[in-house]
């Protein structure tokens, strides 16, 4: 896998799109095109994207199996992964969806927009109940829908699973509540939206925003579409029981790992820059406890001492 990973989150309004008779990508294949000529390993698209504009959505729906034979045709003539947001048909249900296909074309996982909006149910969109995460091309990967923003369930579901980086596919920005669960959770998160797309990385900070709303973007100096780097071994601990090895780190491999602090917040990130280590073995040497497992240990603990005292006993 490569030490770093280029993530893309394209601002796209798409034109009048019919998929009555097959599906219809050509209006998507010269910006994945463009969009790879920046070499990303994941190209991401607005919510719903594939379904064209205006409000009736469900009018496009179509099965999954004719829509990402379509869209892993695109994805292997760019050799990147595409995450391509539709209005997914199955039996008389109609779903939100988000389906990851790899650079080789094979579908990795579809996510379901758990929290549709009142609007979108009334409109006659399931819910999804499922948060699945996958391994795309070596990295663990999984999505979230716009108004799902509003439910921390669906962020801590992905951290349990382990995600490393989450797609969300919005309408709307997304504003502060993406980056807490970037910090909060670990993971890099791909903001695509038509007005303007973002990269979030673990520390909670922008790295890139760009879009067609955006000013360079209106006056054609820059591309309707945000790309960064994250590094790909990199994870998130707490300082409590790990500081005092920070030192030790940074004295063995010096400039070979990068770690960043945030005492604020009580937590730090580390990054292994070198081939020969990951961030695996680097925890491992190390004795460190990521922020997830050590909140997952303290929740425990807490449930344990509640069992055997009882609750508010006083």
């Amino acid at each position: 896998m490569a030490r770093t990973i280029r993530l893309a989150g394209v601002s796209f309004a798409p034109p009048p799109l019919d998929h009555s008779k097959g599906v219809n990508l050509a209006p998507f294949r010269n910006i994945v095109h463009e969009v790879a000529h920046d070499k990303p390993h994941f190209i991401c698209f607005p919510e719903l994207c594939a379904c064209g504009p205006g409000t009736d959505k469900k009018r496009n729906a179509i099965e999954l199996k004719p829509f990402v034979e379509e869209l892993g045709k695109l994805a292997r003539e760019v050799k990147s992964a595409l995450v391509l947001p539709f209005a997914e048909r199955s039996g008389d249900q109609v779903y939100n969806s988000v389906p990851i296909v790899d650079a080789q074309g094979k579908l990795v996982l579809v996510y379901r927009k758990n929290y549709p909006t009142d609007q979108e149910m009334r409109a006659g969109f399931s819910p999804g109940t499922e948060v699945p995460v996958g391994v795309c091309d070596g990295v663990r990967v999984g999505a979230a829908v716009c108004f799902d923003a509003c439910f921390p369930q669906v962020w801590a579901e992905l951290e349990a699973n382990r995600a490393r980086v989450v797609f969300y596919p919005s309408e709307y920005w997304g504003g502060r509540y993406l980056h807490y669960y970037a910090m909060r959770f670990g993971y890099s998160i791909v903001v695509a939206y038509t007005g303007e797309s973002a990269i979030i990385d673990m520390s909670g900070r922008h790295l890139v925003r760009q879009g067609q709303d955006s000013y360079l973007v209106k006056r054609k100096k820059m591309p309707a579409w945000a790309v960064a780097e994250v590094p790909a071994e990199r994870e998130v601990y707490h300082l409590d029981y790990n500081q005092a090895k920070v030192e030790a780190i940074r004295k063995k491999y010096g400039p070979g790992v990068l770690i960043e602090a945030f005492p604020e917040e009580d937590f730090f990130l580390i990054a292994s820059l070198l081939d020969s280590v990951t961030i695996e073995q680097l925890a491992k040497e190390f004795g460190l406890e990521t922020m997830r497992d050590y909140f997952a240990r303290s929740l425990k603990q807490r449930e344990q001492m509640l069992r055997t005292h009882g609750k508010d006993r006083g």
